[in-house]
């Protein structure tokens, strides 16, 4: 059997929010960011977006014919998005957008306010997917409410989707969207919170997906994609990866983890997969590529780009 696997953050944020939108009784935060900042605007996104951009994204995912698409960053531009292919595709979770108009019934209250929304997403064929399991989980440890990145004004962390296919194979499917910022001498010449953040994001993962092989019965080969915020040109990054996520599944004595990577070029956007030799049939990547046509229509459709690995499933 084979499969078609794409990752892409696609980019649905707004590009600010005004903290002057908040209610009466949050005006205080807005207050105290003006003070910090000398301004009340957030800014989200720096790059020009549009429902016109996302709804072209959306056509761009239909034409990749991908069986297995997550995304991240899912956020107030989701209904464009999905209006192409939602006939062909399974949709996850949608846990909605930025509305500061609607704070009271979005934000968590303690420790500081958030929106309650993730970002991430899984879109799978409806002729040759189920669903047997969604699982959303926030990560333990975030950096940056203010500054780097703001991370912490969302519930980023990841999804566990467990799918069945209607050749009977079963998979795991993390979907995951990491801590952001990274070295930028002018801006953040600092980055070690945010190292140690997506350290533990690491362990929080591997944890979860080490006891979920712990105490199954039966196993099932799994994949992790998503947007790391981890770059091949960052020493700390790289090591990060082989020392909290690659080393602790190897120790495990019983599974595997290789990465599917695009021309020897590896971005913060991952596909990793998983195999145990207690399970009755593995992955293995045959090509790897990022899907550069996104971008041919209409510019740059974001900042990102779609990485794509096909894979076959192969019987023991």
């Amino acid at each position: 059997m084979k499969l078609k696997v794409l990752t892409y953050n696609v980019d649905c944020l707004p590009k600010i929010i005004d903290l002057n939108d908040l209610p009466w009784i949050l005006k205080p935060i807005a207050w105290i960011y003006k003070l910090i900042k000398k301004t009340t605007i957030v800014r989200i996104n720096d790059n020009i977006n549009s429902s016109e951009k996302n709804k072209q994204i959306g056509k761009c995912l239909l034409e990749s014919d991908a069986d297995i698409i997550g995304v991240q960053e899912d956020f107030n531009y989701h209904n464009e998005l999905i209006s192409d292919f939602c006939d062909k595709y399974i949709c996850g979770t949608y846990a909605g957008g930025f509305d500061i108009s609607k704070i009271f019934s979005s934000i968590k209250w303690f420790p500081l306010p958030h929106f309650k929304a993730d970002g991430i997403n899984l879109f799978v064929k409806k002729e040759r997917f189920n669903f047997i399991e969604e699982k959303i989980v926030k990560w333990n440890k975030s950096h940056g409410y203010i500054g780097h990145a703001n991370d912490k004004l969302t519930t980023k962390g990841y999804r566990y989707y467990q799918l069945k296919t209607d050749d009977k194979y079963i998979l795991n499917v993390y979907v995951l969207h990491m801590d952001a910022d990274f070295y930028h001498p002018e801006n953040c010449p600092d980055v070690s919170k945010d190292l140690e953040a997506r350290k533990s994001q690491f362990n929080q993962l591997v944890n979860d997906i080490l006891e979920y092989y712990k105490y199954s019965l039966v196993h099932y080969p799994t994949l992790i994609i998503g947007d790391t915020n981890s770059y091949q040109k960052y020493e700390w990054d790289e090591k990060n990866i082989k020392d909290n996520l690659i080393e602790p599944i190897y120790k495990s004595d019983i599974l595997t983890i290789d990465e599917a990577i695009a021309d020897n070029y590896k971005d913060c956007d991952r596909i990793f997969y998983i195999n145990s030799n207690k399970a009755q049939y593995s992955l293995e990547a045959s090509k790897c590529y990022f899907d550069l046509t996104f971008d041919k229509v209409m510019g740059s459709l974001s900042d990102h780009k779609p990485l794509v690995a096909e894979f076959k499933l192969l019987g023991k």
